[in-house]
C-alpha cells in the first residue's frame, strides 16, 4: 500500500462535479460500495447522512425520533464493515472540486469536524452543517447567500 494515503472511515470524499448556484455530484465513503448521488445543498446533507445512519457511524449522539419503527438500531461498540478501500477511495474526484469531510462528532443534532482539500493545503473546522456549507462556498469562491 506504498504511496497510497489512509483515509479515516469517519471520511466523506465530496466530489463536485456542477456548481453555480447549487452544487450536484457525487459522495463517497469506505463504507459503501458505490457512491450517493446529490443535487442541491440540502440533498448534500441528506445523502451525507444517509451514509451515517446506515452504517451507524459517527453515532448519533440522540436518537432520531420516526413514525416508523426502524430496521435494526446500530450497537454503541459496533464497527462498521469498510468496503472501499483507499486506494480506490483515493482515486475519486469531482468535475469541478473535491473535498474530504471527516465527521468527528454527531451532537447536539448536528455535526463537527473538518473540511480539507484532497491535498491536504487548507483545512477548516466546522461545528454545525450551516458551517460546513458554508466553507465549501468559501473554498469554491463562492458567497454562502448565492447558496441559499
Amino acid at each position: 500500500m506504498s504511496g497510497t494515503t489512509a483515509f479515516p472511515i469517519n471520511m466523506i470524499r465530496l466530489c463536485i462535479d456542477e456548481y453555480g448556484n447549487d452544487l450536484s455530484g457525487r459522495v463517497y465513503s469506505k463504507l459503501m460500495l458505490v457512491p450517493l448521488l446529490f443535487t442541491g445543498c440540502s440533498g448534500l446533507l441528506l445523502r451525507m447522512d444517509d451514509v451515517f445512519e446506515q452504517v451507524g457511524y459517527p453515532q448519533a449522539f440522540q436518537v432520531r425520533r420516526t413514525f416508523f419503527k426502524p430496521a435494526r438500531l446500530k450497537g454503541s461498540i459496533h464497527v462498521p464493515e469498510q468496503l472501499l478501500d483507499d486506494e480506490e477511495l483515493g482515486r475519486q474526484s469531482g468535475d469541478c472540486r473535491t473535498f474530504d469531510i471527516i465527521v468527528q462528532s454527531r451532537r447536539q443534532s448536528g455535526w463537527q469536524g473538518i473540511l480539507m482539500d484532497p491535498e491536504r493545503t487548507s483545512v477548516k473546522e466546522f461545528k454545525s452543517e450551516m458551517e460546513l456549507l458554508r466553507c465549501i462556498w468559501q473554498e469554491l469562491g463562492e458567497s454562502f447567500e448565492a447558496a441559499e
